[in-house]
């Protein structure tokens, strides 16, 4: 019998989940940007064949082992059709551009909406488990000035990290996708005492009921739009470091600001008012627009908890964290310090993720589908966010530049609002996915973005006018 590769105790729930709710995208997505004209159809499809040689694992179909509770696997598959596997789809030369306001020709590449429905349209589809199961589309500008790749994948065999993964042995450059096939067994860990104390501390944080906003309770459309906007990894290091956080708290800081816009709780409170910088405790005021504690919105977060030996596994080694943004903070640098405490404090007690997955693996597998709906159905969050790093590159497709990669979230059941940083190198983007049915729904990142450059001058303001990229 040729080996499987067993799914680990998240794999296995989130394919219950996937059963459970057959026509619902449960799927990590990524959009691919390059420039110059793009490969034909048949030299990608040969480019991405001699990469599967070598990356073997990306041949692998679902399978299941029956007996009393069956077991499913993953097993290489040697009659892969990439005719399935990679397509192309046409962009339409008709495409409205964007209006000129000084009458000069519209800008190279894709223009109008073009790109963006397509993302739409195929982000709303199941990646359907019968093959391998993912797809990398290829679609080319008007005027083959740019072309995109994208590529979907279902969340039951790969996170964010492991898309990443994927991403590099697919079209890195100068590096052997040889490295990345992960060891076939895991050592076991020893479960530790205090981890999961820690984590089960912090799993009564669920149990409050999210607060949200008038916004939020808009109808449900059941469809699906997506936004997204680039900025510099370095930007966000330094607003980070200057308050002794990371590029995740300079990430949640603007994402409080973006929403806090979003939701119109900055013109409740007077936006503008000039309170001193200092800590979080103190500065938070709610906000007209906002309900629930100190007027802060809950996220779901993603906290990886791969350990070292598992950091090139192609499977999902994720847990979620609660954190509260403080939307009603009306200074970007007071949502700064705000962001900074709240996830210092989540990282009290041990390695934040570690004792939750060890929680969960101690669950009956029976009861881990109903607690992964439950951490995504709305009830203890308004969103769920995810910084997944970025691909290392660089990358390229049969020799074309890849310059761009921005993640594109899922909303799962229950869902209306999801928001992902990753990128490439020193050029990370924002994506967001929203309910159609509320109002500016496709805003986010634009907003998100704006903080970030509030985010820039305020710290710039507070060190002392020091540089920053």
């Amino acid at each position: 019998m040729d080996r499987i590769r067993f799914l680990n105790a998240f794999d296995t729930a989130l394919l219950e989940y996937q059963l459970l709710h057959a026509d619902v995208p449960i799927n990590v997505n990524c959009l691919l940007l390059g420039t110059g004209p793009a490969p034909g159809i048949d030299e990608l499809r040969a480019f991405v064949a001699e990469r599967l040689r070598r990356f073997p694992l990306l041949t692998e179909r679902l399978v299941c082992l029956p007996g009393r509770r069956a077991r499913y696997g993953w097993r290489a598959d040697p009659e892969v059709d990439l005719d399935c596997l990679v397509r192309e789809h046409p962009v339409s030369s008709a495409a409205p551009a964007p209006p000129s306001v000084d009458g000069a020709a519209a800008a190279p590449g894709f223009a109008g909406t073009a790109l963006r429905d397509f993302v739409e349209r195929l982000s709303g589809a199941v990646v359907p488990l019968s093959g391998p199961p993912w797809q990398l589309w290829l679609l080319r500008s008007a005027d083959d000035t740019e072309f995109a790749l994208f590529y979907r994948a279902s969340h039951i065999q790969q996170d964010g990290t492991a898309k990443n993964l994927v991403l590099s042995a697919l079209f890195g450059i100068g590096t052997d996708p040889m490295a990345f096939v992960p060891p076939q067994r895991r050592e076991p860990g020893r479960a530790r005492a205090r981890e999961v104390g820690a984590a089960a501390a912090r799993s009564l944080r669920w149990l409050t009921p999210a607060a949200g906003s008038a916004v939020l309770a808009a109808p449900w459309a059941g469809r699906t739009t997506h936004s997204w906007e680039t900025t510099s990894l370095s930007l966000l290091r330094s607003i980070g470091a200057a308050v002794g956080g990371t590029v995740n708290d300079a990430f949640l800081a603007a994402l409080a600001g973006a929403l806090r816009r979003w939701t119109g709780a900055d013109g409740a409170d007077g936006a503008g008012d000039a309170a001193g910088v200092g800590g979080a405790g103190g500065m938070v005021r709610a906000g007209g627009a906002l309900s629930g504690r100190a007027g802060g919105m809950a996220v779901a977060m993603a906290v990886s908890t791969r350990q070292p030996g598992e950091r090139a596994m192609l499977a999902n080694f994720v847990a979620g964290a609660r954190v509260v943004l403080p939307c009603a903070e009306p200074l970007p640098l007071g949502r700064l310090f705000a962001v900074r405490d709240r996830t210092d404090r989540l990282k009290q007690g041990g390695t934040l993720g570690l004792g939750e997955r060890l929680l969960f693996e101690l669950l009956p597998a029976r009861a881990r589908p109903r607690l992964f709906g439950a951490g995504l159905s709305g009830r203890s969050s308004v969103l769920s966010v995810s910084n997944q790093a970025g691909a290392p590159g660089p990358l390229a497709a049969a020799g074309r530049p890849i310059t761009t990669a921005v993640p594109v979230p899922t909303l799962f059941p229950g869902e209306r609002l999801a928001c992902h940083l990753g990128g490439l190198g020193d050029t990370v983007s924002v994506g967001t996915a929203a309910d159609a049915g509320l109002p500016g729904s496709r805003d986010l990142a634009r907003l998100w973005a704006a903080e970030v450059t509030l985010l820039a001058d305020a710290v710039r303001a507070f060190a002392g006018n020091r540089a920053l990229p």
